[in-house]
C-alpha cells in the first residue's frame, strides 16, 4: 500500500497562495468574473488567525483569508474565508464552525465576506452547506460555498485538457483518493502528471510548485520513489529540461547538510568555522560519508578526514 500522509494543510496552504486565482476560475469561475485580478490580492492569514483563535466550535484553524477588489467599485473588499476540510466530522459542528467564522470576519470587518468550504474528503454524500436555527419566531440561516472535489472526478479528460495550473491540482488530488490502496498504480499516476507539467509549457517556476504539490500529495514508498525519480530523471534528459532532478537533487543535500550540522552540534558542541566552510561547499556524495564519519568519530576532526571512518576501521581490521 502507498505511503499516507496525513498533513494536508500545508501542501493545500502553499498551493492557495500562488494559485488562488487559478483556483477561483475553475471552482467558482461566476466570483472569479466580479474580482479585479489585475489589483491582485492579499494573504490575510495572521489577521484571520487573531480573529478566530478563541472561536468556541470545533477546530479552531482556518485556512486562507483572502481579501480581493471587486470590479464593480475600487473601493470595495471581499474577504474569502475559505475552509480546507480533509476529515469528515460532524455536519452540525462543521456548520456552526463556518458561520461562527463568517460573522467574527463581518463584525471585524464591516465587509462582505464570502465563506467557501473546499471539502477534500473521498464521502460523497458528506455535503455541508448551510447553518441555521429558529426560535420563537426568530430564525437564522447561513449559506455558504460548498466545493467538492469528488464532483470532478467525472471531468478528468477536461482537467487534462485544461491550461489552468489548478486543473492538475485537482487531479492530483483525485489520484490520492483513487491510489490509497495501489502503490503500483500511484507511482503510474505521480509520474503521469509529472510529464503534464511540461506538457503545458509553464515556466521553470510554476513547474516546481506543481511539482511540490504532487509530490506530498502522492507520496510512494520508497522502492517505488526512486523508480519514479528515475523515470523523471530520464524523461528530462529527453526534453533538456532538468528542472526536478535538479530540484530534487538540492532539495535532498540541503537536508543531509542540516541533518549533519545537527548531528555534530549534538555530538561535538559548536562546529568550528573551518568545518562550517566544509560542509557549506560539500556535495550530496561527500554529505553522505561526513554523516557516517559522525557515528564511529571520537572528536570532529575525524568527521572531516578524506576517507569514511568507517572504510577505515575496517581495513584496520584486516591488516
Amino acid at each position: 500500500m502507498p505511503a499516507q500522509r496525513t498533513d494536508f494543510d500545508t501542501p493545500w496552504k502553499n498551493i492557495f497562495d500562488s494559485h488562488f486565482q487559478d483556483f477561483m476560475e475553475i471552482c467558482h469561475p461566476t466570483v472569479a468574473r466580479e474580482i479585479d485580478w489585475s489589483k491582485g490580492y492579499e494573504l490575510l492569514d495572521k489577521e484571520l488567525s487573531a480573529i478566530t483563535k478563541d472561536a468556541e466550535s470545533g477546530n479552531r484553524r482556518v485556512d486562507k483569508l483572502i481579501k480581493v477588489w471587486r470590479k464593480d467599485s475600487q473601493e470595495a473588499l471581499v474577504y474569502f474565508h475559505v475552509e480546507i476540510q480533509g476529515q469528515r466530522q460532524k455536519m452540525a459542528v462543521f456548520q456552526k464552525r463556518m458561520f461562527v467564522y463568517h460573522y467574527r470576519l463581518f463584525d471585524r470587518y464591516q465587509m462582505p465576506v464570502v465563506s467557501l468550504a473546499l471539502l477534500i474528503d473521498d464521502q460523497p454524500k458528506w455535503r455541508p452547506s448551510a447553518y441555521e436555527y429558529a426560535l420563537w419566531g426568530c430564525k437564522l440561516q447561513f449559506n455558504f460555498v460548498m466545493v467538492k472535489l469528488l464532483d470532478y472526478k467525472d471531468k478528468e479528460g477536461e482537467l487534462f485538457a485544461s491550461t489552468n495550473p489548478f486543473a492538475l491540482v485537482i487531479l492530483a488530488h483525485l489520484a490520492y483518493l483513487k491510489t490509497k490502496k495501489d502503490a503500483q498504480e500511484r507511482l503510474f499516476s505521480k509520474f503521469f502528471l509529472t510529464r503534464r507539467l511540461y506538457d503545458k509549457g509553464w515556466d521553470k517556476t510554476a513547474i516546481i510548485k506543481l511539482y511540490d504539490f504532487i509530490d506530498w500529495i502522492l507520496e510512494l514508498p520508497e522502492a517505488l520513489e526512486v523508480e519514479y525519480n528515475n523515470q523523471v530523471n530520464d524523461f528530462e534528459q529527453e526534453k533538456k529540461m532538468k528542472y526536478i532532478s535538479s530540484y530534487v537533487r538540492i532539495c535532498i543535500k540541503d537536508d543531509r547538510r542540516s541533518l549533519l550540522q545537527h548531528q555534530l552540534q549534538r555530538k561535538f558542541g559548536a562546529i568550528p568555522t573551518n568545518y562550517q566552510k566544509r560542509i557549506a561547499r560539500a556535495d550530496a556524495e561527500e554529505l553522505f560519508t561526513l554523516l557516517e564519519n559522525v557515528i564511529f568519530a571520537s572528536n570532529i576532526k575525524e568527521v572531516f578526514v578524506k576517507q569514511s571512518v568507517t572504510t577505515q576501521s575496517c581495513e584496520h581490521v584486516y591488516e
